[in-house]
């Protein structure tokens, strides 16, 4: 079996932003990239940010959970790096890309995974400040890190990017407010993306999360649940009927995911927003 079939990412540096969280997307995001082969280097933001938080679920603030994405890596028998980073600070982001391209060159796959909830909930009731928030983390955190990798990319004349999305940046449900503004924009950037560096062997693709069962996403559950004003057992029965697979994504389903739209088995792919859902039709909650 050859090194391409078994390890397709193999030699590649891979770096993953929102990777902190033990039961995060960004950690087995990580992990399905280097058990593809890729050198990965975890962000998180690492510090405590209570304008983050939704339903009781912050983003990855413990310095010490992004170093134990950074060991597991590690175990795997791939090279990590832990890097504090707020996306949203464009001058972080660029000293964090330059110190990787100084200690290991250029970041070939770049997964921009770090984002919020902040700004879900009625249209009405969402504030202005959340909107902020949820655009700074959401999208610009994302552009802040296309900018900074991009030229790298130009320079080796490859690379590859996935934004994380969600179901409801394809369509919409009530009581996601400032969410779904935020997703609809991660799809526009994928999309302008792919078609502005695509002639330069860069691709540019999506995954978009349905209902995956994270910290995140018991937050979430506990949201629809005050919303419908009914316990979170009854919301959870009503949130599997809607998926055919009967269950909620795990993030290995999304790590899995990730690490083929990353790889050259997905080479002719740009552009593409890939929905992991379970059959769930995008916009139903």
């Amino acid at each position: 079996m050859s090194l391409i079939a078994t390890a397709p990412l193999a030699g590649r540096i891979a770096l993953v932003t929102g990777a902190g969280r033990p039961r995060g997307i960004g950690r087995s995001i990580a992990l399905a990239l280097a058990d593809a082969g890729a050198d990965v280097v975890v962000t998180d933001v690492g510090r405590a940010r209570a304008d983050l938080e939704v339903g009781g679920a912050g983003l990855g603030d413990d310095p010490a959970d992004l170093e134990e994405s950074a060991a597991l890596v590690r175990r795997r028998g791939r090279r990590s790096l832990a890097v504090g980073l707020d996306v949203t600070d464009e001058e972080a982001v660029s000293a964090a890309i330059d110190r990787v391209r100084s200690e290991w060159g250029v970041v070939d796959v770049l997964v921009n995974n770090a984002g919020t909830g902040v700004g879900t909930g009625p249209f009405l009731d969402v504030t202005d400040a959340q909107l902020g928030v949820s655009w700074q983390v959401n999208v610009l955190g994302q552009v802040h890190l296309a900018r900074a990798v991009l030229p790298g990319m130009i320079d080796a004349g490859r690379g590859s990017i996935v934004n994380i999305a969600s179901t409801m940046g394809l369509a919409a449900a009530g009581g996601y407010g400032g969410y779904v503004l935020a997703k609809h924009a991660i799809v526009g950037l994928t999309r302008l993306l792919a078609h502005e560096f695509g002639g330069r062997g860069i691709r540019t693709n999506a995954v978009a999360p349905g209902y995956i069962f994270t910290d995140l996403g018991e937050a979430e559950l506990r949201l629809t649940a005050t919303r419908l004003g009914i316990d979170e057992g009854t919301a959870l029965e009503a949130m599997l009927s809607e998926i055919p697979l009967g269950r909620a994504g795990t993030p290995e389903d999304i790590g899995a995911a990730v690490a083929w739209l990353a790889g050259d088995g997905a080479g002719f792919v740009n552009g593409a927003v890939l929905p992991v859902t379970g059959g769930q039709p995008a916009g139903l909650n």
